[in-house]
């Protein structure tokens, strides 16, 4: 889905429940005030926060969604996890006021009126509209894979809950059990805190690049393992930000393939993974080359080999008197595990069997060599050379 969808999207949704909040402070104060209902008052206070949050969230959703730039090139998903952090402190925060709150007022509950009647009503629409803007808002959460947005859901979700022990207190207190209206909120600010608690912990996870779940990972490796070309798969590294994978990973490749080759099988399992899997934004594919099952327990590391302008030398002064310069187009060198197979283009011409003989027999001093293959316009010539 486009940045740009998505940030409308965020943007509405955030409005819509901006618009209710702003609703709710005005009949919860009012009304709290006209019905002598102390909670309904502070319930006024906790959606006032979820108005102030909601205008955090629409400023923070923004900017998480705008497209990389030079100075974040992986884009600003990161500024989503920065809010939702925020977001968590701001649930844990009110938990502390609204519990220590209760236990004040349970150190004076002889003292607390008994609320009008008036005040359930207003609790029930509390509750009804706040739980409603959480199910609108976690639905467009999931669809985006917004992590701020269920944040902001979950706020939402605790003003419903403290909207419900509105309405148990002012039932119970006008039964006689004043008690009920304070104990429900100090269970209510316990619940905030615990959704608080984990918005931060999961975000932290993120900022501090914990990879994905075994699970995610192991469906990744198999749709990559599934693409033609890729003989198997040297690493994987995942992170997440602003609920989007990134995946830094290494394929493994016939060894003998050209660069090109090896390049377009890179960028098919770059589309396949961001096709396959929608949260999956960033892919860096490095290649490697894989040598054949029977070569795999050979002689010589790679980091053993001579760098390739050592090499190119060394070959080139191993030639000199046996072939002139200017008939080579190219030398190409193919790293395996059991040696170098040295790759050697012609402008024109050809060679005959015997000339080709004496430029294998010619690299028989350089150990690290162990095949030459020779390309005319009129023959190919196929090359073995014994490994001391």
């Amino acid at each position: 889905m486009p940045d740009s969808n998505a940030k409308q999207q965020a943007t509405q949704v955030t409005l819509i429940g901006m618009a209710l909040d702003l609703f709710l402070v005005v009949i919860k104060i009012i009304g709290g005030i006209y019905t002598q209902s102390f909670a309904l008052i502070t319930d006024g206070i906790h959606s006032l926060t979820d108005a102030i949050t909601d205008i955090f969230v629409i400023v923070v959703a923004r900017i998480a969604h705008d497209d990389p730039d030079e100075n974040h090139p992986y884009g600003h998903g990161r500024f989503e996890t920065l809010g939702t952090i925020s977001m968590g402190l701001v649930l844990v925060a009110t938990a502390a006021v609204l519990f220590y709150d209760a236990y004040q007022r349970l150190q004076a509950s002889d003292e607390l009126p008994i609320p009008a009647a008036g005040g359930l009503l207003i609790a029930l629409i509390s509750i009804a509209g706040k739980e409603w803007i959480f199910q609108y808002t976690m639905r467009v959460a999931h669809r985006l894979n917004s992590n701020l947005l269920r944040a902001n859901a979950w706020h939402s979700r605790s003003d419903a809950i403290s909207s419900v022990a509105v309405l148990i207190g002012i039932l119970a207190a006008q039964q006689g059990y004043i008690w009920m209206d304070t104990v429900a909120g100090a269970f209510v600010a316990l619940i905030i805190a615990k959704v608080g608690w984990e918005l931060c912990t999961d975000s932290l996870k993120e900022l501090v690049d914990t990879s994905i779940p075994a699970k995610r990972r192991a469906q990744i490796e198999e749709s990559i393992l599934q693409i033609a070309g890729v003989n198997g798969i040297q690493g994987l590294r995942t992170r997440l930000s602003g609920g989007k994978v990134i995946l830094d990973l290494c394929i493994l490749v016939d060894p003998r393939i050209s660069v090109s080759e090896g390049h377009q099988i890179a960028e098919l399992v770059s589309r396949t993974l961001t096709g396959n899997f929608s949260d999956v934004s960033d892919v860096l594919v490095h290649v490697d080359p894989l040598p054949p099952e029977s070569e795999k327990s050979t002689s010589q590391a790679l980091d053993d080999f001579p760098e390739r302008p050592e090499i190119i030398a060394s070959i080139r002064e191993a030639w000199n008197g046996l072939i002139d310069d200017q008939a080579i187009e190219g030398i190409s060198l193919h790293f395996l595990e059991q040696g170098i197979e040295v790759e050697l283009t012609l402008h024109e011409g050809s060679l005959g069997q015997a000339e080709a003989e004496r430029l294998a027999n010619a690299l028989q001093r350089l150990s690290y060599i162990q095949k030459l293959r020779i390309y005319s316009k009129t023959h190919d010539f196929r090359v073995g050379l014994a490994v001391s």
